[in-house]
């Protein structure tokens, strides 16, 4: 039920395949010979683009020829910018048939569908062998996620020795009363969070040792602060080409979050972590 309610939030989301290719053609008159680095301003679903997807190669020592796991990975925007900058392929898991579709879409119009594979498959049950995948990344995603701790299990389990999972998340800074934290549940599908301290100890008691963990709260709040203004402006975009607005509610919505960031509440974090050799 949980990973229905998710698919369903993000087949309304702003961003979306139709949206970005509507407003590629809108601006080169054609989708003819598209590359990867035109499709960056509008296929980043995360806080921070270019700079976030850079960040966490880093941290998972991305290399060229690795195979890496996206978890969560939506419409593989970071996917395409690990493929053409660092050399790697991506396996992209996504409960949400509507991204999974508008990835393999994208992909293909950029020449990567044999580098990047879109799967629709949940991170609770991840259908890959043990000892898989080089590295890991995931991307504002584990918010959805109702079963962290089961699912950080499963990174562990499909990582080769010495393989990094480095990952960003919202987390909890106060406990929200149960009717404010239903509104997140209602308007962003946010099904649970962790505080720093609960996640660095759930990564552990999956095996992992952590590297680093990094509160992102303060940028956050800039960064979501802009995103708020660019869904005001896509939400428009989207009813005028008529295709499916978010509305009213989820814009108040999420004004709210911007605010619960810049006053601490609630927040970020940046995780890298190791599976032993």
């Amino acid at each position: 039920m949980a990973e229905k309610t998710v698919a369903d939030w993000y087949a309304s989301h702003p961003i979306s395949a139709p949206h970005i290719l509507t407003k590629l053609k809108s601006l080169r008159g054609s989708l003819e010979d598209v590359t990867p680095q035109e499709l960056y301003p509008y296929d980043q679903d995360h806080y921070d683009g270019l700079e976030a997807n850079s960040r966490l190669a880093d941290k998972v020592r991305m290399n060229a020829g690795d195979s890496v796991l996206d978890v969560c990975a939506g419409l593989c925007g970071p996917a395409r910018w690990y493929v053409s900058q660092r050399g790697v392929e991506v396996t992209g898991i996504d409960i949400s048939p509507n991204r999974v579709d508008g990835a393999k879409e994208l992909n293909a119009l950029v020449g990567l569908q044999d580098q990047i594979h879109p799967i629709l498959a949940s991170a609770l049950d991840l259908p890959f062998d043990d000892a898989q995948f080089d590295a890991a990344v995931s991307q504002e995603s584990f918010l959805h996620i109702p079963d962290k701790p089961k699912a950080l299990q499963e990174v562990f389990r499909v990582l080769r020795p010495g393989g990094r999972f480095a990952f960003t998340d919202w987390v909890m800074h106060t406990p929200l009363p149960e009717d404010e934290f239903e509104q997140y549940r209602q308007r962003f599908a946010c099904q649970s969070l962790f505080s720093i301290p609960e996640y660095e100890s759930q990564l552990q008691k999956a095996g992992f040792e952590i590297v680093s963990a990094e509160d992102v709260t303060d940028p956050w709040g800039e960064i979501l602060a802009r995103r708020l203004s660019m869904y005001q402006t896509l939400d428009a975009e989207a009813e005028r080409a008529g295709n499916p607005s978010k509305g009213d509610d989820f814009l108040k919505m999420y004004a709210q979050f911007v605010k619960d960031v810049q006053q601490h509440r609630i927040g970020g974090v940046r995780l890298t972590a190791e599976k032993p050799k």
